[in-house]
């Protein structure tokens, strides 16, 4: 049997067409943004690939996907009394074995890009002397805003829907750890925007500092992932930091191993995936 990948709203018109989740070495409930979701609209995703990792070792897997691209961590905390807790108190006749959760990214890169000009994580430079490092442009203050009053707080909400659930209080939880990118012109779409890079130029930012501002704001988002893991034995941040070969920074679609501006492809996702199923089984056997 292989491993199968559902939305949510197909679970019912699979169990009427056979599904037979007992059958499953394991099966995941998956929550998150893009990264759990897709790439774009019509390229593959983190769960595409994994799948097939735990095929090949006769492993076969259930993932019902409650995740959707674009999702922040303040929209996934502040519904998780919904879908998400929906799933952890139906007292089906078998039982998820892990949580995948892929949250936070969305956040820090709204508070980049969306903001008007020095209102969100960045500076604005227009008319300033540049600094000396890309560090300097990121708003410390903003930052540590952003994580204790919106990203801490619904990753709490998350956690204690899993520990108030019927049936799954030590239930291992998997966080992606993402993995750094470039910022340059590369949208998910034709005609659309890229986040970084308008991030960047919106706040006049000389190009030199862009690399320096991008480990900044992913060390900040990775920072606070792991610190969601402290006091809580049963959550797991996934070393995906580093994984993935850089695309060049004047190319404005797939390099390297990077679908566009902050999403893999399909080799990246494959690089990744077996980072997840290495740490999965880690903690499963």
């Amino acid at each position: 049997m292989s491993s199968i990948i559902m939305y949510g709203n197909e679970y019912d018109g699979q169990l009427a067409n056979g599904l037979a989740p007992q059958q499953f070495k394991y099966r995941f409930l998956v929550e998150g943004d893009s990264w759990m979701d897709r790439s774009s609209m019509f390229h593959t995703s983190l769960l595409q690939c994994l799948a097939p990792e735990f095929d090949r070792v006769h492993e076969d897997v259930m993932f019902i996907n409650i995740s959707m691209f674009g999702d922040t961590m303040r929209r996934i905390g502040t519904q998780a009394r919904r879908d998400f807790a929906s799933w952890l108190n139906t007292d089906f006749p078998w039982r998820f074995d892990a949580i995948l959760l892929s949250a936070g990214g969305n956040d820090f890169i709204d508070a980049a890009r969306d903001p008007n000009p020095g209102k969100g994580i960045l500076k604005n430079l227009a008319g300033q002397t540049a600094p000396n490092t890309g560090h300097e442009c990121v708003n410390p203050d903003a930052v540590g805003e952003l994580v204790t009053q919106w990203l801490d707080p619904n990753f709490q909400r998350i956690y204690e829907v899993v520990q108030r659930s019927r049936f799954y209080t030590d239930i291992p939880i998997f966080i992606n750890n993402y993995d750094t990118p470039v910022a340059r012109n590369a949208p998910a779409f034709v005609n659309g925007r890229a986040w970084l890079y308008d991030a960047y130029r919106k706040n006049s930012i000389p190009v030199g500092l862009w690399p320096e501002i991008t480990d900044s704001i992913f060390s900040s988002l990775q920072t606070t992932i792991a610190g969601w893991t402290v006091g809580r034995p049963n959550v797991f941040s996934v070393p995906t930091d580093g994984i993935l070969s850089a695309a060049a920074a004047d190319s404005k679609g797939d390099d390297g191993d990077w679908l566009n501006e902050i999403h893999p492809n399909a080799s990246g996702w494959r690089k990744l995936s077996k980072v997840w199923h290495s740490k999965i089984k880690e903690v499963l056997i």
